[in-house]
C-alpha cells in the first residue's frame, strides 16, 4: 500500500473509477448473441480484474433466461432492453443471488419491457446512470474517510508492522461496509416482495398416464 496519501487517493480513483456503459453506447438495433458477447466484453473490458476473465458468455446469457432473469430473444435476436437487463445483471450478480436479482428485475420486465410499457427502459438507464455519476464522490469520499480511519489505529507501531496493519484494517473497514451493504440490499429486497409480489413459475399439465387410462376403460 502506497505511503503517499496523495498518491493513494489517485490510485483509489483509477481503481473504483466508474466503468459503465454510456446510454448513447447502447446498440438500437436488435443483435445476436456473438454480438451481444463482443460488445459487453469491450464495453466492461476495464472492470475485469484478469484479461482471461469474461464479462459475459453465451453459457450466462442461457441461464439467465433460463431463470427468467432476461426474456427469450426474438427470433434469436436481442433488444436494447435486453441489454440494460444483462448490465445490471452483471454488476447485481457480484453481490447478489441469482434468485435475488430475479425478485428485482421481474417487475421490470413485466412493466417496463413491453410496447405499453409507462415508461421507456432507456430513459430509466439514463437517470440511474447521471445519478451513479453523481453520487461517485460521495463514494470517493467515504473511501477516503475509511482509510483516514484505518491510519489511525495503530500509530504506536511502525515500519512493516504498522504498513501491514494499516493495510489489515482498510481492507477490514471496507469488508464491513460492504457486508452492511449486502445486508441492507437482501432486507430490501425480502421488503420489495410485498410491493411487486413475485410471480411462480406456471406448472406444466401433467403428461397423460396410457396405460391407466386404458385400463380404466376397459
Amino acid at each position: 500500500m502506497p505511503n503517499s496519501k496523495n498518491k493513494l487517493k489517485e490510485l483509489i480513483k483509477e481503481w473504483v473509477r466508474l466503468d459503465y456503459i454510456n446510454p448513447e453506447d447502447v446498440p438500437s438495433i436488435e443483435l445476436y448473441m456473438d454480438q451481444v458477447t463482443t460488445f459487453m466484453d469491450k464495453e466492461l473490458a476495464n472492470t475485469k480484474r484478469y484479461e482471461t476473465d469474461k464479462t459475459l458468455t453465451k453459457t450466462m446469457i442461457n441461464n439467465y433466461t433460463k431463470n427468467n432473469l432476461l426474456p427469450p430473444p426474438v427470433k434469436k435476436k436481442y433488444s436494447k432492453e435486453h441489454i440494460y437487463l444483462l448490465i445490471y445483471i452483471y454488476y447485481f450478480k457480484n453481490s447478489l443471488t441469482i434468485s435475488d436479482i430475479q425478485q428485482i428485475l421481474s417487475p421490470m420486465i413485466e412493466h417496463f419491457c413491453t410496447e405499453d410499457s409507462t415508461m421507456d427502459m432507456g430513459d430509466i438507464y439514463q437517470r440511474i446512470f447521471d445519478a451513479e455519476h453523481t453520487y461517485f464522490k460521495t463514494i470517493l469520499e467515504n473511501i477516503d474517510a475509511t482509510h483516514n480511519l484505518s491510519k489511525s489505529l495503530f500509530k504506536d507501531n511502525t515500519g512493516e508492522e504498522q504498513d501491514y496493519l494499516n493495510h489489515f484494517a482498510f481492507l477490514s473497514l471496507l469488508g464491513y461496509d460492504i457486508y452492511l451493504k449486502k445486508k441492507l440490499m437482501e432486507k430490501l429486497i425480502d421488503s420489495f416482495s410485498d410491493t411487486f409480489p413475485k410471480s411462480e413459475p406456471k406448472e406444466k399439465p401433467a403428461k397423460e398416464n396410457k396405460k391407466a387410462n386404458k385400463k380404466t376403460e376397459e
